[in-house]
């Protein structure tokens, strides 16, 4: 193996480890730690993801920044607002569900994806990939409607809100990188997480969370009353256990997050459509064992069931996706005419 694919294969090792440990830790925080804030959280990822983006494209200058005019940063902003939605959405029903849910729910991105490319992008599929997405839906209705003991609907249509929104935001994303704004990823997301930043700290103010939040990180949110702090009130023991490790949960939280988003983009750099593929379906199983386990999901036939259909709906997309990449990368170099004219005789 020579360097240049170990070096690929770190950065992808490093995406799925980091990604499946920042959905961990999130799901520990509104678990473990009661913290009933996923919108302050998302602005936690914002701004550590800000700082890191801006200081990679604008300080250190390790990739190119765009010089982009009004028109152009109107754009962003307004879709910085998908952004924040989608992210917002994703903590909010990590809230909502089991961790084991979440993961096989959002299997349904690929699904909401082609739906949005087709009616959006114009772009049309092959039966083989609707045949996938079929698979992937018929293992998510058979986990959610009998193998999953204990949810609410609500917490199931918010999911799945989540994934159309998530798949919305990937086709956006990809007009934005390749089409007349051609960004860099790390400019793109600099921008994108510095708006949503401020779009969600003027939300939270207006409606008190963001004080809400600053007072349960110091373990004083039970120390406030209507009339006003209760200075005789001593730390419970739980309180005093959350001011000592919730903070430091966190910074390890919002690095993971920044730390994700700069794996990714290596990855993708660094190894092929194929890697990526395999690394996505190894991520997103060891995410569903892995919450089984953690959590202490109970599991039943139907569990097992909706996870191996999903799971195999899952492989027939990236097969079928990476052999469509291909075959359009043969397609446009046979009709080259760079190639014909150098094989001409």
């Amino acid at each position: 193996m020579d360097k240049g694919s170990k070096t690929g294969l770190m950065w992808l090792a490093g995406y799925i480890v980091i990604n499946m440990s920042v959905t961990v830790l999130n799901k520990s925080l509104f678990t473990k730690f009661d913290w009933p804030y996923p919108s302050s959280l998302a602005l936690w990822h914002y701004t550590v993801t800000s700082c890191g983006t801006v200081s990679i494209v604008r300080i250190f200058k390790l990739v190119p920044a765009a010089k982009l005019d009004w028109p152009a940063i109107g754009k962003l902003a307004a879709f910085s607002v998908l952004f924040n939605v989608n992210i917002w959405l994703s903590n909010v029903t990590l809230n909502l569900v089991s961790m084991a849910m979440h993961q096989v729910v959002r299997a349904l991105i690929p699904g909401c994806t082609v739906v949005l490319s087709f009616f959006i992008l114009g772009k049309r599929y092959s039966t083989k990939i609707l045949l996938s997405v079929f698979v992937i839906i018929l293992g998510v209705v058979t986990y959610a409607a009998k193998g999953e003991v204990n949810y609410s609907y609500y917490g199931l249509v918010m999911t799945v809100a989540g994934c159309v929104c998530a798949a919305g935001k990937g086709v956006v994303t990809n007009l934005l990188l390749v089409g007349p704004l051609k960004l860099h990823p790390m400019d793109l997301l600099s921008y994108t997480s510095t708006f949503s930043a401020m779009q969600l700290v003027c939300v939270l103010w207006y409606t008190g969370e963001l004080r809400e939040s600053l007072h349960a990180l110091s373990g004083a949110d039970d120390m406030y009353s209507a009339e006003g702090p209760l200075k005789d009130t001593p730390m419970t023991a739980d309180q005093l256990a959350n001011s000592i490790y919730l903070p430091r949960l966190l910074l390890v939280n919002g690095l993971g997050a920044f730390a994700l988003n700069v794996f990714s983009f290596n990855a993708n750099k660094a190894t092929s459509p194929l890697a990526m593929n395999i690394g996505g379906i190894i991520k997103q199983i060891l995410s569903i064992v892995i919450a089984l386990t953690v959590f202490a999901t109970p599991v039943t036939g139907m569990t097992v069931a909706g996870i191996l259909i999903t799971i195999a709906g899952i492989v027939m997309y990236a097969r079928e996706s990476y052999a469509e990449k291909m075959r359009a990368v043969a397609h446009a170099e046979a009709t080259s005419p760079v190639k014909a004219i150098l094989t001409t005789p």
